[in-house]
């Protein structure tokens, strides 16, 4: 029997740790082993907690990070829960929690506010279900697994983030779709099946659900035609983010077999032909390239090329600048060509990256 979906208002459960009370908090250590219900496997130095049992809900914030060993939650009576107190978190980095039967983890029944999961750094969640107001983050590093085949994400809501992974073994492509979709969102906004959400099948009767990640940056400028009989086209992948910093630049439709690197700016401009070129100049002001070691590429017989850059040492002309959110760079892509058998230049169009 499926159960009604609460929707929280507050954005803040779904991102981040509530407290009720002016509590520290439990840390794993593993020290006796696997068992999550056993004392001697937490710290409970900083915490008013003395007894984890799973019919009492911990009333204090969870953390269970590694390299600390893997934590099991056992088979337990009827179907039961690693239960946290209203308004809790539970932060699960950098290792592994997992069932050992059909029970999982949630908050109290009743609860007001509900509680969060944070799944960072790696982590991973094997569990049958999830219930009552659990409000999980899954980060790009990051999987969560269900097992329960009727309504493992009963009353609970799930956020993903790019690069995120989200599995159910016993519900398949349709299931998902027409019982948790809606309990689903993308970096805080509702899941589109296609637009932010790709949802696949795993093996003959699961699904894994994955972000289709935003584009990075926004095309601008007029590139003209090259020798591969069209214009170079830039683009990015990964993150506009300035902390993550994982964006690779692209250029593709150049020539095959030339060479050619990146520039940057801040920068817009447009300027027909400079020194000569067959092509068009899209930056303007303070103009970085990068040619350092490995920097200038070739095309190859895909005639592209990629780059990954460290967003916090992009090149300008009195030395590397760190971008920062907010802030809009350009890119470019300078190549080789020739023009009716003379060797010129060319370029591709721009590509403006907002950082975030």
């Amino acid at each position: 029997m499926k159960h009604s979906l609460y929707f929280p208002c507050a954005l803040a459960l779904l991102t981040g740790a509530l407290s009720t009370s002016a509590s520290a908090q439990i840390v794993w250590t593993g020290a006796s082993g696997s068992g999550i219900f056993r004392e001697a496997n937490w710290d409970l130095t900083s915490s008013t907690v003395t007894v984890i049992d799973s019919t009492i809900p911990i009333a204090d914030n969870v953390i269970l990070a590694g390299p600390a060993p893997d934590a099991r939650i056992p088979e337990l009576p009827g179907q039961e829960a690693f239960t946290v107190a209203d308004g809790f978190s539970v932060l699960i980095d950098n290792m592994r929690v997992f069932v050992a039967g059909n029970d999982g983890l949630g908050g109290e029944a009743g609860g007001a506010n509900g509680i969060t999961l944070n799944l960072v750094n790696g982590a991973v969640f094997e569990t049958y279900f999830i219930r009552n107001q659990t409000m999980v983050t899954i980060d790009s590093t990051s999987v969560a697994t269900f097992a329960d085949p009727a309504n493992p994400v009963n009353g609970s809501f799930i956020d993903l983030q790019v690069g995120a992974t989200l599995q159910f073994l016993l519900e398949e492509p349709d299931e998902f779709r027409n019982e948790h979709l809606n309990k689903v969102s993308v970096q805080g906004m509702p899941a589109s099946e296609g637009v932010n959400l790709l949802i696949e099948p795993l093996g003959s009767q699961g699904s894994t659900i994955t972000v289709i990640p935003p584009p990075v940056g926004a095309n601008y400028c007029t590139a003209n035609v090259n020798t591969s009989g069209s214009t170079a086209e830039m683009g990015a992948s990964g993150s506009a983010s300035v902390a993550t910093n994982q964006m690779t630049l692209e250029c593709a439709s150049m020539p095959n077999f030339v060479f050619g690197f990146f520039i940057v700016s801040r920068t817009a401009g447009f300027v027909m032909n400079p020194g000569g070129s067959a092509g068009n100049l899209c930056v303007s002001g303070s103009v970085g390239r990068f040619v350092g070691p490995g920097n200038i590429l070739n095309s190859g017989n895909n005639g592209a090329i990629s780059l990954p850059v460290d967003l916090g040492a992009l090149p300008q002309p009195n030395g590397p600048v760190a971008a920062g959110a907010g802030e809009t760079w350009r890119f470019q892509c300078w190549f080789r060509d020739n023009d009716m058998g003379t060797p010129t230049s060319n370029f591709s169009d721009g590509l403006a990256v907002v950082f975030i």
